[in-house]
């Protein structure tokens, strides 16, 4: 495969393309459990600007993405390079656009029962001086309304497709720059070796509880496998970095002079829904 048809990807890869992973990564655990990405001591409240950021987040990347995918509609395997790391960009603004969602459903569900609270307090105040007038008035206890933030994880489904397209086209360019690139082959190697290792922990765990007569072995052989797809996916988006950088021969993953507008835009959008509030 000629190298200048890798001048068409401009989105993140190498070093930078890991930092924004990494990122990335933080960003959703924090927003799936319900706090600030810049403060994660504390939970996220400010629904008006998250719907903004993230509204703002994912749509310059899905355009931008858009854009790569054109530049790269002669080379499908970046093409669907592109396609994956959009399913990213999906991930982390839906993500953050669904939680912000869920606090103004919260947050409306509090002021209901703070007016229902307050309303029944105004209507009984009497009647229980009256019937008990020698017992301390006792504060009822308040219901809370629980912010349900984990259910914006179910959109990693949305993610899965995009990733096993965008796998598929990287194992193929692996394949065609192999024979050259001994560093892409041996990273390859040493991917596979670490999520297969996992799987095979897993499975073997079950087998030692299997054989000792203890309980559960199919739940260990499960637990085993899903920590190995778990893998596969949080590791395959690093891996792509990396084997990108030393495709492209830049492993810092810097870009052009004439694409560097375009990629510092699209990685300070992907950055966006870090300012949840």
């Amino acid at each position: 495969m000629p190298d200048h048809e890798f001048t068409c990807y401009n989105l993140p890869f190498g070093a930078l393309g890991f930092i924004s992973h990494v990122l990335t990564y933080y960003t959703l655990v924090c927003l799936w459990y319900g706090r600030k990405p810049l403060w994660p001591f504390k939970k996220v409240d400010n629904t008006k600007l998250d719907l903004i950021l993230g509204g703002i987040g994912v749509s310059v990347c899905i355009i931008m993405s858009i854009f790569t995918m054109i530049n790269c509609k002669n080379t499908w395997q970046l093409l669907v390079i592109a396609i994956w790391k959009m399913s990213m960009s999906l991930l982390n603004g839906l993500t953050a656009l669904h939680v912000a969602i869920l606090i103004v459903h919260n947050n409306d569900m509090e002021k209901a029962m703070e007016e229902m609270r307050e309303r029944r307090s105004s209507e009984d105040v009497v009647e229980a001086s009256e019937a008990a007038p020698e017992v301390e008035n006792v504060e009822e206890p308040r219901p809370v309304a629980i912010i349900q933030s984990k259910k914006a994880i179910w959109w990693v489904l949305l993610y899965l497709p995009g990733m096993i397209a965008g796998m598929a086209g990287l194992m193929n360019l692996v394949v065609k720059v192999g024979n050259r690139m001994p560093d892409v082959v041996r990273l390859t190697i040493a991917f596979y070796f670490i999520v297969g290792a996992g799987l095979l922990v897993g499975f073997a765990a079950a087998l030692i509880i299997c054989w000792q007569g203890g309980g559960a072995p199919l739940k260990v052989a499960v637990t085993g496998f899903a920590s190995a797809v778990v893998m596969f996916i949080v590791l395959g988006a690093f891996y792509s970095d990396w084997c990108l950088g030393l495709m492209l021969d830049n492993l810092l993953g810097t870009p052009s002079s004439d694409t560097s507008a375009f990629y510092w835009t699209y990685f300070v959008a992907k950055r966006l829904t870090m300012f949840s509030l």
